[in-house]
């Protein structure tokens, strides 16, 4: 062995060496799995209209049954009547969707994760609310996790499992499409941005077994912004007509782990999930010193929507983005 030889042997030990070696070996499997046909489904298209064009990858989270199921099931997508969005129902075999952004790319991904009471998937938070960060130069990823609720289960126990094996994925994909691999958040709407806050809040949590090499990459997440989260707090904000009160507490599932990351919380007083999960989360973290943001607008319902004090939501949460160096 040459004079290199002792410093090559410390390199190829080296728990960075590792991560890197783990990060591309992966990233050729992403790339085997996004020529398969993976999860695409009919009328695809027409759930995310537009931003359909911009698809530039899917990856498929687990290389055969997710945890405790025992199909793989892309779904479908179906016509919402009553609220007129497209929704994806009956999904076993989750995955993330990567779209292209608007040009010039920065090297920042938001994970998105819809809403839908962890039943379905409402493609109308895609289509519309995050249109900014797309036009922004930043990449998303849409996270088609499992659903409906699993019986037997927590609500969010399949879903959780998917965001973080989604995390992972990306993480170790970096390189492949252009963003750090430490610039990488997401925002979520109602049971999504519950997703989204137990993700960032909880991430050193093991939820399954190791599968393969990726499960070594952390699942935490650099920034979250949960908009109107829901199933947070233990003050009977569960269903309409809740409306907080002195007593509320944060769910034990919300560890606050050594991995919290800055977060963004965006509610409505109206909601009939109550803001007081917004305000306690906000409240936690303040108190831990992690840098958090949070917005409660008055006389505004479930979804924020489009009203006058409310009007632009949606840009503030690149703005916020842009504060903190993301």
């Amino acid at each position: 062995m040459d004079g290199n030889g002792p410093q090559m042997t410390r390199l190829l030990a080296s728990p960075r060496f590792r991560f890197l070696a783990v990060a591309v070996v992966l990233s050729f499997a992403a790339f085997a799995e996004d020529r398969q046909p993976g999860c695409q489904i009919e009328n695809e298209a027409k759930a995310y209209g537009e931003f359909h064009d911009r698809i530039v990858g899917r990856i498929r989270l687990w290389p055969d049954l997710a945890p405790h199921e025992t199909a793989a099931d892309p779904g479908r997508y179906a016509y919402d009547e009553r609220v007129k969005v497209w929704r994806r129902l009956d999904v076993s075999c989750p995955e993330v969707v990567v779209l292209r952004p608007k040009e010039p790319m920065r090297d920042t991904l938001v994970v998105v994760m819809p809403g839908g009471g962890y039943n379905s998937q409402h493609m109308g938070h895609i289509c519309r609310d995050a249109r900014p960060i797309l036009e922004s130069g930043r990449w998303v990823a849409v996270l088609h996790y499992r659903v409906p609720r699993r019986k037997g289960r927590n609500i969010y126990d399949a879903p959780r499992e998917d965001a973080a094996r989604a995390i992972r994925h990306l993480r170790a994909n970096a390189a492949k499409f252009g963003w750090s691999p430490e610039k990488i958040g997401a925002v979520g709407f109602s049971a999504g941005a519950h997703l989204a806050a137990i993700s960032a809040t909880s991430s050193q949590d093991a939820l399954y077994g190791r599968i393969d090499a990726l499960d070594d990459i952390s699942p935490h997440l650099n920034f979250s912004v949960p908009v109107y989260p829901a199933y947070v707090a233990d003050d009977g904000a569960m269903g309409p007509n809740a409306h907080g009160g002195d007593n509320a507490a944060i769910l034990p599932e919300f560890r606050f782990d050594a991995k919290t990351p800055p977060m963004f919380m965006l509610h409505g007083d109206r909601d009939y999930y109550s803001p007081m999960a917004s305000v306690l989360l906000y409240t936690e973290l303040h108190r831990r010193k992690i840098p958090a943001q949070l917005f409660v607008f008055a006389n505004v319902n479930h979804g924020l929507g489009d009203t006058v004090n409310a009007k632009g939501w949606q840009g503030r949460i690149v703005d916020w983005m842009e504060s903190i160096g993301f």
